[in-house]
């Protein structure tokens, strides 16, 4: 089953500086870490890649940039499953 490529904006997460998204969302429906994976901005050039376990979100890796956390996202949780 081919995933979706599509990312969401979470349009409540933004830089109030800049108004600049700090969060994005997929739907990756993986057996281990849920129906959803989440891409974070935490400071500059750190992106955090987060599931919530239900009692919170987990960080399962961080990037130096959005596109090589979208990049980890699609390789490690859309392919191996």
């Amino acid at each position: 089953m081919e995933m979706k490529e599509k990312w969401n904006i979470i349009s409540e997460m933004v830089d109030e500086e800049t108004g600049e998204p700090t969060c994005w969302s997929k739907e990756i429906n993986h057996p281990k870490y849920g129906k959803y994976v989440w891409i974070t901005e935490n400071g500059e050039n750190i992106f955090d890649i987060e599931i919530d376990r239900g009692s919170g979100f987990t960080v399962l890796k961080t990037c130096k940039s959005l596109a090589s956390a979208k990049r980890w996202v699609s390789i490690n949780l859309c392919n191996n499953f």
